[in-house]
């Protein structure tokens, strides 16, 4: 869960984004592909998307009242905020993901002797 303040540039408002399904294509550093979730306050939930490739964007899927409009956020919610902090936090995540299994591909070609005698190998993170 990705943990956004888009309410004019305060810590007010707090919305998530809960990754449900990642759709993503890698070749080296580079990612394409989609990666959706729900995206909420707490109060109404809506379903989100973080498109990245060529063309980098987000986009919050409308959702229909019974009333026959469309359902939003408060307008406290910057919704341009709340999208570009979707994308950039969707980005950064990658990126953290990235270094960690570039890092695990390194440590893949120790042997287990050489981890064996290590006083911290065994340590929990």
């Amino acid at each position: 869960m990705i943990w956004l303040s888009p309410a004019s540039g305060t810590k007010e408002c707090s919305i998530y984004f809960d990754i449900r399904d990642i759709d993503l294509q890698c070749s080296g550093a580079e990612s394409t592909g989609v990666i959706r979730g729900l995206i909420g306050d707490g109060t109404c939930e809506f379903w989100g998307e973080v498109f990245l490739g060529d063309e980098e964007y987000a986009k919050i899927l409308p959702v229909w009242s019974e009333a026959g409009g469309i359902e939003s956020f408060s307008d406290a919610v910057d919704q341009s905020l709340l999208l570009e902090q979707m994308l950039s936090e969707v980005k950064s995540l990658l990126q953290r993901m990235n270094s960690v299994r570039e890092c695990n591909q390194l440590f893949a070609g120790v042997s287990r002797k050489s981890t064996e005698y290590c006083p911290t190998h065994h340590l929990a993170a």
